[in-house]
């Protein structure tokens, strides 16, 4: 029974590592002229910012970096944020990401911060937008407000067609396991994270609006769910590296 159980593990990982080999082929296929287009990039552009998870959201100006752009659009280059980034030390000025770090755990998205905080300048900044835990756990405690109603709502027409009404239950539930999320932030953690990365002068910002012009309008998450939901889901930092 014991070796037939031996049999049996190293048959799943047999099979696990053969449907791991198509992404492997193209995970080489979009390294290839990867540091070419890095070496365009960083040479046509005085002010270099570089986006984290760019999605669909594709930003003129910006290398827009993806961990699987062929599903995304053209112009973005391939980047597993969970490793050492392909970049020198102190090349941008910005880093932008929206709604990407919870989708990796909390020592992945500490390497991706500290990589954040070697490319920048001195005096560069990062810009971090991430679904706010806080938000999401006051779905269940009174007073139930207008924004919460409408959160359920959207959150239950659209993902959760099993749902039994507008309950908090069913929409906590599907949030943490509907989403490929793996470690979701409250304001006070992200500052956390931002801050063992080594950042500074760190400062909570509302969607669309920044001190750095850069950063200011370039929010796509409320083009998915509306402004009003996405000032309530999303806690946006701020960082500098002195």
């Amino acid at each position: 029974m014991f070796n037939l159980l031996k049999q049996s593990f190293a048959l799943v990982g047999v099979v696990k590592a053969l449907r791991q080999i198509p992404f492997d082929v193209q995970r080489a296929a979009w390294c290839i002229g990867r540091d070419g287009d890095i070496r365009e990039y960083l040479a046509t552009h005085a002010v270099r910012k570089l986006q984290i998870g760019a999605g669909h959201n594709m930003l003129d100006g910006w290398l827009n970096t993806d961990f699987n752009p062929a599903t995304r659009k053209p112009g973005q280059i391939y980047l597993n944020a969970t490793h050492r980034f392909p970049f020198p030390d102190a090349a941008f000025d910005c880093v932008y990401s929206e709604h990407m770090i919870e989708h990796i755990w909390w020592p992945d998205g500490q390497v991706m911060l500290k990589e954040a905080h070697r490319i920048l300048k001195p005096g560069g900044k990062v810009r971090i937008s991430t679904p706010n835990l806080e938000s999401i756990a006051s779905l269940i405690q009174p007073p139930l407000t207008p924004i919460k109603v409408q959160y359920l709502k959207l959150s239950t027409d659209k993902h959760i067609p099993h749902a039994v009404g507008y309950r908090p239950g069913f929409v906590m539930n599907n949030f943490y396991w509907d989403f490929g999320h793996f470690f979701i932030y409250d304001p006070e953690t992200l500052e956390l994270a931002l801050s063992l990365a080594g950042f500074k002068d760190i400062k909570r910002c509302q969607p669309m609006e920044s001190d750095e012009p850069n950063f200011k309008g370039i929010e796509s998450h409320q083009k998915i769910v509306g402004n009003e939901v996405n000032v309530f889901e999303s806690v946006i930092l701020e960082g500098v590296k002195k």
